[in-house]
């Protein structure tokens, strides 16, 4: 079982102190009631240890991209962020080349939700995400943290390399069902993107 930690902040426009004290204790309410709601449904988010290999086999489409936009939106009280995405090279299945991801989190309507675990994306940046599909142009990204690496260059070699962060995240060992703290991933990105072919090649026999 994972346990997601929230941290809901509010930053009240002044002249409203009754009203934003109302609506704090309702809109931490209505988050965390559609939040448990959302969460079982989402079993690709689930926070046990995957190896590469079951992170392929667990996804619809790998792919590296670029992020394009961030949006936070308030919604009935949550607090949600929509990332697009733009695909540069597809390592697995043929997803769309634009889609957007939604995660649990972000900051509008004055209240700022955090969500331990729900990454979060900046314009520009290249990743290779782990997705699962979820409707029309909407993906899901696999164990979150765990199914984002971040494409960054080595200093000293000048080759890039791809950094999955999961440092300070507690990530449920299947076999031995232990929690333990994660830890950063780093590796060269021709290392990751030929474990991923080998791993999508698997699951076509």
């Amino acid at each position: 079982m994972t346990i997601y930690r929230l941290l809901i902040e509010f930053h009240p426009k002044r002249g409203r102190p009754q009203a934003i004290r109302n609506s704090r204790s309702v809109a931490a309410a209505s988050f965390l009631a559609v939040l448990a709601l959302w969460l079982p449904q989402a079993r690709a988010t689930t926070l046990a240890r995957m190896s590469v290999r079951e992170l392929t086999q667990q996804s619809t489409y790998v792919a590296r991209v670029r992020c394009v936009s961030v949006v936070s939106v308030a919604d009935f009280g949550l607090v949600w962020t929509l990332t697009t995405f733009e695909v540069a090279q597809p390592w697995k299945g043929n997803p769309p080349p634009r889609f957007t991801v939604r995660l649990p989190g972000g900051e509008a309507a004055g209240v700022r939700v955090s969500v331990e675990g729900a990454p979060r994306f900046t314009v520009g940046e290249d990743l290779v995400l782990f997705l699962t599909a979820d409707r029309g142009r909407l993906m899901n990204i696999v164990s979150w943290a765990q199914g984002t690496f971040r494409i960054r260059k080595n200093p000293r070699t000048r080759l890039e390399e791809a950094v999955q962060d999961t440092a300070g995240l507690e990530i449920l060992d299947a076999h031995s069902g232990r929690a333990a703290q994660g830890g950063r991933r780093e590796l060269p990105l021709a290392v990751l993107r030929a474990s991923v072919l080998a791993a999508a090649r698997e699951t076509l026999r």
